[in-house]
């Protein structure tokens, strides 16, 4: 019987890394009616006192946001942050494996890499400086 159990030297050439795609990231998304969530109501969304209600569409050439709204999102961000325990315990137990890829209505929906949770470091993940 022969031992195919691989040699100290061939095992010292093996390539680890992950091979390169060059490009991928600079692929644009395609955004298309069927891969994103439908937005509410604005009329739902003005009953709820939600800021910037209006009916919009993720396909609108202008979503008509505020000129804050980076500050809007973090400033929301931190204050969910700051009252739910929960929450922080999630974002502060992602190792970004990549496991919760197969359930992620983001990257299902748009089958876009760049929208893993995985592909974003955590300060960009919770909208942190």
């Amino acid at each position: 019987m022969a031992d195919d159990t691989p040699k100290v030297e061939e095992l010292s050439q093996i390539e680890h890394r992950p091979p390169l795609f060059e490009g991928w990231m600079d692929k644009p998304t395609a955004v298309k009616p069927g891969i994103y969530c439908y937005g509410a109501k604005g009329k739902n969304l003005e009953y709820v006192d939600m800021p910037n209600a209006r009916d919009w569409s993720p396909v609108d050439e202008d979503w008509k946001l505020p000129e804050n709204w980076e500050e809007i999102f973090r400033e929301g961000f931190k204050d969910r942050l700051d009252r739910f325990r929960s929450f922080k315990l999630f974002m502060d137990i992602c190792v970004r494996c990549g496991a919760c890829a197969d359930k992620c209505h983001f990257f299902i929906g748009s089958g876009d890499p760049k929208n893993m949770t995985v592909m974003k470091g955590r300060d960009a993940q919770v909208g942190l400086p």
